[in-house]
C-alpha cells in the first residue's frame, strides 16, 4: 500500500481535504482544530505535496482544481468532506454513548485518534510500519502526541489484531471499544476482512465498528475506471469484492449489526447542500455505525 515512504493515497486526501476547507463554505463545518491538524501535516508531507499549501490559498486555484477533479471523478471531493465530517459525528457520538476507548485500523493520516485522545479518551493507531513511522514524527513534531495516544505496526495480512493489541501495555480489551475504519477495508481481501471482523468482537462482544465503504458497483463504468486507476496510479490497489449488500451480510455473519448509516445522498441532503455547495457527493459512497 504504499509508493516511497507513505500512502498517497492518504496524502492526497489530505491535501484535497485541507484545501477544500479554505472555502468559507466548507470550513465553518468544522472545528478550527481540526483544519489546523490538516494544515499541520500538509506543512508535514513531503515538499512535492506541501507546496499545495500556498497554492490552495488562491481561490482561483481552488477553483481550478475542484473543476478538473469533477470532470474526472463527479463528488470525490465532497465524498472527502463528507468522510471527515460524518466519521467524526460518529466518533463524537460513541464517546457520549460511553465508549472507552478507540482502535483506528490504517489510521494514516487521519485526524481521529489525535481527536479522540484529545477528548482524554485512550486512542490506539495501527497502520504499516512505514505509516507508524512518519505518523510518529507527525506527531512529535506537531506537538500532538500526548498520554492517550498509542501508534503501533501492524500487517493485517500477517499480523492478527488481538495479538498486537494486548502486546500494548494500557490497552485493555475489557473495555467497549470503538474500531475507527476509514477508507480501511476497500484495500483488503475478503478472508482479511472477514479475520479482522471477527477478532474486533473476540476482543469484547459488545465493541463497536465505526466505518466507510465503497459499493463501486453503483458508479457508471467510466467513474468506476476514473476511480480504481487513481488508486492504481498512486501505487495501490482496492481488493475487497463486495457490493454494500454483500458487506452488509458479512457484518451480520461476523455478529454486527448495522445501527446507523449515511448514503451519499444522506450527506448531499444533509450536509452539502445546506452548506450552499452545488456539488455531487459521490455515488456509493457510505459511513456506518455497527454494533
Amino acid at each position: 500500500m504504499k509508493k516511497g515512504n507513505i500512502s498517497y493515497t492518504a496524502a492526497y486526501i489530505v491535501v484535497k481535504f485541507y484545501g477544500l476547507t479554505l472555502d468559507p463554505k466548507i470550513g465553518k463545518n468544522f472545528d478550527p482544530s481540526l483544519i489546523d491538524f490538516y494544515e499541520k501535516m500538509v506543512r508535514f508531507l513531503p515538499k512535492h505535496l506541501s507546496w499545495y499549501h500556498n497554492s490552495l490559498t488562491s481561490s482561483f486555484w481552488r477553483k481550478l482544481f475542484i473543476f478538473s477533479e469533477e470532470l474526472l471523478l463527479p463528488g470525490d471531493l465532497m465524498h472527502i468532506v463528507c468522510r471527515k465530517y460524518y466519521m467524526t459525528a460518529l466518533v463524537d457520538k460513541a464517546i457520549t454513548e460511553g465508549v472507552e476507548q478507540f482502535v483506528s485500523l490504517g489510521s494514516g493520516f487521519d485526524h481521529l485518534g489525535a481527536y479522540a485522545s484529545s477528548k482524554g479518551v485512550p486512542s490506539y493507531e495501527l497502520d504499516m510500519d512505514f505509516m507508524v513511522d512518519q505518523k510518529q514524527k507527525f506527531l512529535e513534531h506537531s506537538g500532538l502526541a500526548n498520554e492517550f495516544l498509542h501508534v503501533a505496526p501492524i500487517d493485517v495480512i500477517k499480523q492478527r489484531i488481538p495479538d498486537v493489541l494486548k502486546k500494548m501495555e494500557s490497552f485493555s480489551p475489557n473495555k467497549k471499544t470503538a474500531f475507527i475504519c476509514e477508507g480501511f477495508f476497500d484495500y483488503l481481501p475478503l478472508q482479511t476482512t472477514e479475520e479482522v471482523l471477527g477478532d474486533i468482537k473476540l476482543l469484547n462482544p459488545d465493541n463497536q465498528l465505526i466505518s466507510t465503504f465503497f459499493s463501486l458497483d453503483e458508479l457508471n463504468w467510466f467513474h468506476r475506471l476514473s476511480f480504481t486507476s487513481g488508486v492504481t496510479l498512486v501505487g495501490e490497489s482496492l481488493k475487497l469484492p463486495l457490493n454494500r449488500m454483500g458487506f452488509h451480510e458479512l457484518l451480520k455473519n461476523t455478529g454486527f449489526s448495522v445501527s446507523e448509516e449515511f448514503s451519499y445522498d444522506d450527506m448531499r441532503k444533509g450536509l452539502v447542500e445546506p452548506s450552499g455547495i452545488t456539488l455531487p457527493v459521490l455515488k456509493g459512497f457510505y459511513v456506518m455505525s455497527a454494533d
